[in-house]
């Protein structure tokens, strides 16, 4: 069985799953979005549905600079 990186397990989830981006729920982990750290991390909830900690464990090696 092929080892998944967080990016590519994310990924696959967000594109090739039927799951539409809902306004409550974190597309990866199903949990309930609550607030986030910045206007890059909100943008990132419009492109990808992720909440803030499932951005935060994606992107860990990523500075919020880089993120734009």
């Amino acid at each position: 069985m092929e080892h998944k990186s967080p990016m590519k397990e994310a990924i696959e989830h967000i594109f090739f799953s039927n799951e539409p981006i809902s306004e409550d729920n974190c597309t990866v982990c199903n949990q309930r979005i609550t607030d986030f750290k910045n206007s890059v991390s909100e943008r990132e909830y419009e492109i990808s549905g992720m909440c803030q900690a499932c951005q935060d464990d994606i992107f860990s090696d990523i500075d919020d600079d880089e993120r734009i």
